[in-house]
């Protein structure tokens, strides 16, 4: 089964995108495959905090049950060990990427998974690497 780990902008579309926002079939489709036990998910504890701030400042209203939604998920959440920080502040250092960013990469690593990003800028900053999917060029048969 393959493993992968999704980031915040992924999380995300799932409760706030629609089918006019790049790429929301393609989140979708991953949800859905995870959901018909095809794939593993897992992430960061980070995504919590992410997608928690930025549910109660865009959409006040709405973000506790929208965040209810996305807890109850149960998307698998991974501590990260030393040799994970360390990975984070080695890329933070090299690549001039955040800690926040680098955390989720840092689980694709850890679990032999791949990171997938709605994030351009992050995977350019990263450059070349077969740990990391855009968004935009996933192929949801892959």
């Amino acid at each position: 089964m393959k493993n992968y780990v999704v980031d915040a902008s992924v999380i995300l579309k799932w409760v706030v995108g629609n089918e006019r926002e790049s790429d929301y079939e393609k989140a979708m489709a991953i949800l859905e495959t995870w959901t018909g036990g095809d794939i593993e998910l897992s992430a960061p504890i980070l995504w919590q905090y992410e997608v928690g701030n930025f549910l109660c400042r865009s959409l006040q209203d709405e973000a506790m049950d929208k965040m209810n939604l996305l807890l109850n998920l149960n998307i698998r959440n991974v501590a990260l060990t030393n040799d994970m920080i360390n990975r984070c502040f080695s890329w933070m250092r090299q690549k001039k990427v955040t800690f926040y960013d680098a955390s989720y990469l840092a689980v694709a690593f850890e679990i032999k998974g791949t990171l997938i990003t709605a994030d351009e800028k992050f995977t350019d900053e990263m450059g070349k690497t077969n740990r990391i999917c855009l968004l935009k060029n996933l192929d949801p048969g892959s």
